[in-house]
């Protein structure tokens, strides 16, 4: 793991814009790890953190891939893709 970038305890759902954010500190400043959440149906704050908890591990592996890649978009956020589900 890459000692610069961490994942932080926050979670927000964006249900206006089908959109599950999580955040990664890295080298000091909060960078926005985006989830377009579509087609998964979630309804409420609850249903997304629990869709969350269960894939947390896929997600920040990801992100801190596509972070060392430095594959920000124009907005300076990093965009994750959904993960398979099982």
């Amino acid at each position: 793991m890459n000692q610069a970038i961490q994942f932080i305890d926050r979670l927000e759902f964006r249900k206006s814009a089908n959109q599950l954010v999580f955040f990664a500190q890295v080298s000091g400043m909060l960078v926005e790890c985006v989830i377009a959440v579509g087609g998964l149906d979630l309804v409420d704050d609850g249903h997304a953190a629990c869709y969350f908890e269960k894939n947390r591990f896929d997600y920040e592996e990801r992100a801190e891939q596509l972070i060392e890649d430095e594959s920000y978009n124009s907005a300076g956020q990093i965009e994750v893709g959904l993960v398979s589900l099982s």
